[in-house]
Formats: structure tokens, sequence, C-alpha cells
């Protein structure tokens, strides 16, 4: 019997530990699941991008040692985005094409990493409305490396998602809420 509880413990941790990876669409909120895999169906040159498209030792780095929270989803936000009081959600997608080198990058230096090359990626945000639907209010397609993420800031008391890349400052926006949708915002030089 003890061996019984013991697995049963094990089992338990195990299931909780595999919630916080977004390895499948299934990991995300059902809702959330539903809707991106409606959106899925009707475009079929975009696909779930996988957090571990990252390293595990340089995802464990941006979750714990800068700040970003052990359940920190590099490609998936949930929050009230566009602030009417229902939880939205935003996703970072693969989008089908061709990876870029920046134009610096000589042909014998090319070495992958999480910063090397640009891939095409489709952001999209999607808003609850009422009675349990999202629709899309929001979508770019942009080029990003492996090391592009979305996240939630908090400025003045309202939260706005923003697009980044780690370690770096460039290609950084963040959205704000407009009518239905969003505008991009860019970070004012200083």
């Amino acid at each position: 019997m003890k061996f019984v509880a013991t697995f049963i413990s094990f089992l338990s941790l195990a299931s909780s530990s595999l919630v916080v990876a977004q390895r499948t669409i299934d990991d995300l909120l059902p809702s959330h699941a539903a809707a991106l895999q409606n959106y899925l169906s009707k475009n079929g040159d975009r696909y779930f991008r996988q957090e571990h498209i990252l390293e595990d030792t340089y995802l464990n780095t941006v979750r714990t040692k800068w700040g970003f929270g052990k359940k920190y989803k590099p490609n998936y936000v949930v929050a009230d985005l566009n602030r009417d009081g229902l939880v939205d959600f935003a996703i970072l997608l693969i989008r089908e094409g061709k990876e870029e080198w920046s134009a610096d990058i000589e042909l014998n230096e090319r070495i992958r990493n999480e910063h090397n090359p640009d891939y095409p990626l489709t952001l999209l945000v999607f808003n609850r409305m009422k009675g349990g639907r999202f629709r899309v209010a929001f979508s770019k397609d942009l080029m990003g490396p492996n090391a592009a993420f979305i996240n939630v800031s908090t400025e003045r008391g309202k939260k706005k998602l923003y697009y980044g890349v780690f370690e770096t400052d460039s290609d950084t926006f963040s959205l704000a809420p407009a009518g239905r949708g969003y505008i991009i915002e860019f970070e004012k030089p200083r």
C-alpha cells in the first residue's frame, strides 16, 4: 500500500510539472486550445511553437535567473489584454517560410543558436467575447529568432502585451488596445 501511495504521489508530481511546459496545444487552457485549433484549421501555414524551441538550460535561465518565473511560457500569455474584464490570450506561432540570417553574418560564420537565424513567426491575440468564445483581434507576421518571446508588462497600472527577443532590445514592441483590436507601440528613444 505504501508503494501505491508513493507511486500516486510521483504521478501527481510528474503531471503537475508537465502543466508548466508548453509542448503541445493540449498544454494550453482548454478553451484557448479549441480557439487555436480552429484558427490553425483555417490557416494551414501556421503551426504551434513549442517552448522547447529554446534549449532547456537557456529556458531555465530565463525562468529562474532573469525573474520570469518558473511557470513562464515564452510563446503563450493569458491576461485581460484589452481591459474589458474578460481574460484574453496571445500566442506566438511558427509560420511557413525561409529563415533569414543577418546580413553582417558571413556564410562561414553561421552558427545556429538562440539568436540566429530569424524564422517566420506570427503573433496572435485572441480576445474573449461574452459567452466564452474567442476572436482573433490582432495578427502580425514577423521574423524572429528562437529567443523571441511574448510577455505582459504593467505600465501605469495597465497590462500590456509585449514582444521581444531575450538579451536584446531589438525588435521590441508592445500592443495597446484600440477599438476592437490593438495598435503597435514602439519604445520612445531616451
